[in-house]
């Protein structure tokens, strides 16, 4: 299924994409800012639903999309998003042949509520094999989806988060980045999509959760988690796969505290130092993800067979990921440092993180750690 994204703003437009892309695996989604950018799309792609902004950069408006895309198609659904809520609005919208209507502000369990008639549904049931069930080829599924890692649900705490949409007096950025801190997936879907909108404003980067949340606000921080969690599959993994996750987790944990631990010895600010450790196992939570993100397996795969998965993908997917959600290029390196530390690297912020995972990892007293830890000037361990 393909469908059309138009909206300017590009947290909204952000946001919008992770709700979609949450409802339905196997999803094709366009994306664009403009009325011409958006028929150019239109005319070279088939598109089976359009999500359109009343307003738009540019002088044209969603109704005015609308309108083009009536004169050639009077089928394709075409929702319209917008603050104005007024009958004339709503009648005016109606007139040029638009299918639904959602009023902003808008909850991302709103907008999947009012998408889902016009989703493809499965059929009722499937007829059922009297043979044995197909052995499932795992190395090819991970394969295969390696450049479809957009939608990845690993968080499991979704009713939490939703309810903050609804109190009376939103948690500040402080808050949030403290309560938020210690979870992979909804750090780097904020640092991505704050660096989205951040570089095309004025070219900087973020490097941190809290900068993240301030960039784009609270509320729309808020909006941005909770469309990571609408998939229900994330909330019932395996328990093998459960329990990679939590040990990798773990694991992500104690390199991050070494490494803050570290920067603030060395008096840097610890903040970019804990966020890339707390990001080092990404690949492999990737890895996992997509393993159960299967839509018709034979059969599960066996714990050998995971961590054989996981040890072949896990770098690729980690940098793949790192890529995909635009993490700052200083990240990357930190969390690179982590995994692998060239012979001849003199940069202290890449020494420490390579530090900080080996003493996570119990090795403090080897010869490697005794070397860095004079080479960035601090007492051996």
């Amino acid at each position: 299924m393909n469908i059309l994204i138009v909206e300017d703003d590009p947290l909204m437009r952000e946001l919008l994409l992770a709700i979609v892309n949450s409802m339905q695996a196997g999803l094709t989604l366009y994306e664009a800012a403009s009325v011409e950018l958006a028929w150019s799309k239109w005319q070279s792609n088939p598109i089976n639903l359009v999500l359109c902004d009343w307003n738009l950069e540019g002088g044209d408006t969603g109704l005015d999309l609308a309108r083009r895309i009536r004169e050639q198609n009077d089928t394709v659904p075409i929702i319209m998003i917008t603050g104005r809520g007024d009958r004339n609005s709503v009648i005016a919208s109606h007139r040029t042949g638009v299918n639904g209507y959602i009023v902003k502000p808008f909850t991302p369990k709103n907008v999947m509520a009012r998408l889902q008639p016009f989703f493809a549904q499965p059929s009722a049931s499937q007829p059922k094999s009297d043979g044995p069930a197909e052995v499932t080829d795992w190395f090819s599924w991970v394969e295969k989806q390696s450049t479809q890692l957009e939608n990845l649900t690993l968080l499991p705490d979704a009713h939490n988060v939703m309810a903050l949409q609804w109190q009376q007096e939103l948690p500040t950025a402080n808050s949030l980045a403290k309560r938020w801190q210690s979870n992979v997936i909804i750090t780097s879907r904020l640092l991505s999509v704050a660096n989205c909108n951040e570089m095309k404003r004025c070219g900087g980067t973020v490097s941190t959760l809290r900068e993240a949340i301030a960039t784009m606000g609270v509320s729309m921080a808020i909006a941005q988690v909770s469309a990571l969690l609408l998939n229900p599959e994330s909330q019932k993994r395996a328990p093998v796969i459960k329990e990679m996750m939590e040990q990798y987790g773990v694991e992500s944990q104690r390199i991050a505290e070494e490494a803050a631990k570290l920067a603030t010895e060395l008096k840097l600010d610890p903040s970019p130092y804990f966020t890339a450790g707390l990001l080092y196992r990404l690949g492999e939570l990737a890895v996992l993800d997509v393993i159960e993100r299967h839509p018709a397996p034979g059969s599960a795969p066996t714990s050998e067979t995971l961590v054989q998965l996981v040890e072949k993908y896990g770098p690729h997917y980690g940098n793949a990921v790192r890529v995909n959600w635009k993490l700052p290029l200083k990240m990357r390196e930190f969390i690179g440092a982590a995994h692998h530390l060239p012979p001849d690297t003199v940069r202290r912020d890449l020494l420490l993180m390579h530090l900080a995972r080996l003493v996570a990892s119990g090795e403090q007293v080897s010869n490697k750690s005794q070397r860095l830890y004079r080479r960035l000037g601090l007492e051996v361990a």
